[in-house]
């Protein structure tokens, strides 16, 4: 658990993440802080190799650091230009991800992402997801495809941090106490109501909330049900009376 103070705001954020049934965590999560700001950025490396790995927590933690300065739609840009450039590597690794800043000055949480992590907001017992995966099966279902086919591809993602433009970023403000931003480890496994039921259960202490979820995760699927990594990341604004 992390806790940053600003004048008129404390911050504090909690995070857990497990390999799952993968060879290498390739989930990763960062969190930074200015004066002003706290960023906190998630992001789900593509893949499950050794270079995927490195390069999701270099991705995390330059976007949570951009992104406390400059805004979360910079963060992204700024892993994406990790990624993108010209290079020995083929196929360079790739993700997707989402990235919350925490602005006291206006007592709202500024939220970007691509890709298919989610960010959902808690206010009076009420679980909002602000996010639409990017994914084939969610176009699929916009456009009146029947679940059991658009299902099928819900694995393949429109948008990566390796293609982010800035037309392709979607941003939301949200005025909320508790935001939570999700892997599809976590969000697949379980339901909005199975989320919404234990961030409720546990409203003070976030660590243990994001731990919680990963063990919710853990207990609810089923025998040989083959496991993502799973990364919960929970931010706590707590302004005074």
């Amino acid at each position: 658990m992390i806790q940053f103070h600003h004048p008129n705001m404390t911050v504090t954020v909690g995070t857990a993440t497990a390999i799952g049934g993968r060879s290498h965590n390739c989930d990763a999560a960062a969190v930074h802080s200015t004066a002003s700001t706290t960023a906190a950025a998630l992001i789900d490396g593509i893949g499950s190799t050794a270079e995927v790995e490195h390069t999701a927590a270099l991705l995390a933690e330059v976007a949570a650091r951009v992104a406390a300065r400059r805004g979360p739609v910079a963060g992204l840009l700024t892993a994406h230009e990790l990624i993108s450039a010209p290079g020995p590597e083929s196929p360079k690794p790739n993700a997707v991800g989402a990235v919350a800043v925490v602005y006291p000055s206006d007592r709202a949480t500024v939220i970007a992402h691509v890709g298919d992590c989610r960010v959902y907001s808690m206010t009076g017992g009420v679980l909002t997801c602000h996010t639409t995966d990017h994914t084939v099966g969610e176009l699929l279902r916009m456009v009146g495809v029947a679940e059991h086919h658009a299902a099928l591809h819900d694995n393949w993602v429109r948008t990566s941090i390796g293609n982010a433009t800035v037309a392709s970023i979607p941003v939301v403000d949200v005025v909320a106490q508790r935001v939570l931003l999700t892997s599809d480890g976590i969000h697949k496994v379980l339901t909005d109501d199975q989320i919404a039921a234990v961030m409720t259960a546990f409203p003070e202490d976030v660590d243990q909330l994001a731990h919680e979820l990963v063990a919710a995760v853990l207990d609810t699927a089923r025998d040989g049900e083959p496991l993502d990594n799973m990364t919960a990341v929970v931010l706590h604004v707590d302004t005074p009376q």
